[in-house]
């Protein structure tokens, strides 16, 4: 905690304060890391494997972003730690991923999100352009349309910072030591 001084107690005391609140079924520890994160767009990343259960990453340079979005990167890298201790799928378009999003959305966003894999786009009837009476073409062919009512998969995987409204006010940022 003290080798990344306020930005490492921060991401302690988030960690116990969403475990109790959101995921009791988490260990009273983890072990969370402050560095750089693979991918190259990745803010965190939790890692599954380690002797002592997941491995959360949170990327050095998020804490300019503010307290309540280091926060919410918590909370998500939280949800996958949850996922694999529970020998879930943490996958970001799993089923697993999706009902805890809506089980943790009231919680966590202050409103229900009724998230669905696969409802963003739904099957329609349209008109064949190549049909004409007496051919062999089908009057009307199906095809797939974005369901405008839906969640976006790609909004699902950003969960929860993905649903926070425009302009939303992150905090203060924190000190954070880099490399």
């Amino acid at each position: 905690m003290t080798l990344w001084g306020e930005a490492g107690a921060y991401v302690h005391d988030v960690y116990d304060q969403c475990r109790a609140r959101l995921y009791p079924e988490l260990p009273t520890t983890l072990p969370i890391v402050i560095g750089l994160v693979a991918y190259g767009h990745c803010l965190g990343l939790t890692r599954g494997g380690w002797e002592h259960g997941p491995r959360i990453t949170i990327f050095s340079s998020l804490f300019k972003a503010g307290r309540l979005r280091v926060q919410d990167t918590m909370i998500h890298e939280m949800l996958h730690a949850a996922l694999m201790v529970a020998g879930r799928d943490p996958g970001h378009g799993s089923e697993d991923w999706y009902a805890a999003v809506r089980r943790l959305s009231p919680a966590v966003l202050g409103t229900e999100l009724d998230a669905r894999r696969g409802a963003a786009r739904k099957s329609v009837r349209v008109s064949n352009p190549s049909y004409e009476p007496g051919n062999d073409e089908p009057r009307t062919l199906v095809r797939k349309v974005r369901n405008p009512d839906s969640t976006v998969h790609g909004d699902v995987a950003r969960w929860p910072s993905a649903f926070r409204p425009d302009g939303y006010d992150w905090g203060e940022p924190i000190c954070c030591p880099s490399y």
